[in-house]
């Protein structure tokens, strides 16, 4: 039930008392408990006497009407209790916390397996907290113990997926689901190839979803160790590289332009691709880009399905749906892309400490991890499905015993570079530490943030590693473990 709705529900069910009050207490002069008493009595008799006023003749039609509803609210709410019960108590069910209006929806795809959440946990073993932040927080907080052991999904766009203490807090951000489904939606390896991986990249707008596309776009779009790409941004916050401040060390290339758009037109008419990130006058901004550029593809990140279809020029325009996107249920679970992380982790854990490859040591190994060694291993098998389609471009097969040396290597190196953008995105830098060992979180350095070429042959086995297992997820089908 929406929650907005509950006060004016619970004025029409309140109309006849007020109606009948006012014409018996106010107009003729009845005692008020007598008045009131023979105003809830018309919500279940006829009232007795003759109307004497329009105000009692209006409650006696109204109360009967205002009976049956509440009878009709009162089955809803059973019902849907019985369908939460039932379904709660089938494997796989989710439950889904939050107004109605971003609920709904979500229920409707999860089908028989989406049971709706109320103001205390279901039985489920997973659970989608889709209010505001502070309302998420103070839920989880309160029911942290009743939710142990199970899957919650908190929606949040202040703070990044890596501050989940626990293994199963998955913290939600549309525009960072969005943002990686984007660039592999829409992957820019052949447009790479065909520029000689040389490429230039404009975002007008910024805000959370440029941030989380830029960030997403560093770690996405690696398709050679040679590649030079520029990523330009108008109307954005430069604060990003105030905060990502290691990004130095990255051959690619962002740029924060103080001036508008209209300025450059130039670089907009040679970017190999223009992203429309401005969620606000989208239409105009659009309607005034298609006449300034003549760029054969313009994508737009429309949370409304409105601009694009009533302009000329619509056939340069890409739409990318991004809110509908970011709120599939598969999306929001991702359990494919956790079941590949969790495997690679497990594999590392089998090479260097001896860890039986079983489905249970893969959880247990995943809950000894920090919070940024996890999302390492999630942004390694995110990065897989680019790989996949590069994969597909070269002409190579995607079994790892089939691949060339040559292309495998070359894999293997984009994997580093992945892996140290990763690092550098959250300020890591190259250093040796003092007490040995290849790392020191507190200080973060690490010795491997170097190229690939320098690299000891036993580091440049854990990338091929990587690269072998997920290829070897995907040929069976997923069940490496």
């Amino acid at each position: 039930m929406k929650q907005n709705q509950k006060p004016l529900r619970a004025l029409l069910l309140l109309i006849p008392i007020i109606l009948g009050t006012i014409g018996l207490f106010a107009l003729e002069k009845e005692p008020f408990t007598d008045a009131v008493f023979h105003c809830v009595q018309m919500y279940v008799l006829n009232y007795s006497d003759t109307p004497p006023n329009l105000f009692v003749e209006a409650a006696r039609w109204i109360a009967p009407l205002a009976s049956a509803y509440s009878v009709l609210l009162i089955a809803s709410a059973l019902r849907t209790r019985l369908q939460n019960l039932l379904r709660s108590r089938h494997f796989g069910a989710v439950a889904v916390y939050g107004p109605e209006e971003e609920c709904a929806p979500l229920l409707a795809a999860l089908d028989r397996k989406g049971v709706s959440g109320g103001s205390a946990p279901s039985g489920t073993d997973r659970h989608i907290l889709l209010w505001n932040e502070e309302e998420n927080f103070r839920f989880y907080t309160r029911y942290r113990d009743a939710l142990a052991g199970k899957g919650v999904y908190l929606k949040c766009g202040s703070l990044p997926a890596q501050a989940a203490l626990g293994a199963d807090l998955h913290i939600f951000c549309p525009e960072e689901t969005a943002a990686r489904l984007y660039w592999k939606d829409h992957c820019l390896y052949e447009t790479s190839c065909a520029c000689s991986h040389k490429m230039q990249i404009v975002l007008i707008g910024f805000g959370k979803l440029g941030s989380e596309l830029l960030t997403s776009a560093l770690q996405s779009n690696i398709f050679s160790p040679d590649q030079r790409v520029e990523y330009h941004v108008f109307r954005g916050d430069p604060s990003y590289l105030k905060i990502h401040h290691e990004l130095g060390y990255l051959q690619d290339l962002v740029l924060f332009h103080e001036g508008p758009w209209q300025d450059n037109l130039a670089l907009l008419e040679s970017a190999e691709r223009i992203l429309i990130v401005q969620q606000e006058g989208q239409t105009e901004l659009l309607a005034q880009l298609l006449l300034a550029v003549n760029s054969p593809r313009i994508d737009l990140f429309d949370a409304n399905a409105a601009a694009s279809g009533l302009l000329d020029g619509k056939d340069r325009i890409v739409r990318f749906p991004w809110k509908e996107i970011a709120y599939r249920p598969e999306n929001i679970l991702s359990e494919d892309l956790y079941r590949r992380a969790k495997t690679l982790n497990l594999r590392y854990a089998h090479l260097y400490t001896g860890a039986a490859e079983t489905v249970e040591n893969r959880e247990a190994e995943w809950r000894k991890l920090d919070t940024f060694t996890r999302y390492s291993n999630i942004s390694s098998a995110d990065y897989h499905e680019i790989r996949l389609k590069m994969l597909q471009g070269m002409g190579e097969p995607s079994d790892p015993d089939r691949i060339s040396p040559s292309c495998m290597e070359l894999l293997a190196e984009l994997e580093h570079m992945r892996w140290c953008r990763y690092h550098w995105l959250n300020n890591w830098t190259y250093g040796v530490p003092e007490r040995g060992g290849n790392k020191d979180s507190a200080r973060k350095i690490h010795a491997d943030l170097r190229p690939y070429d320098q690299l000891s042959e036993q580091e440049k086995q854990k990338d091929r590693d990587a690269v072998c297992l997920l290829l070897e997820l995907d040929k069976s089908g997923g069940s490496a473990v």
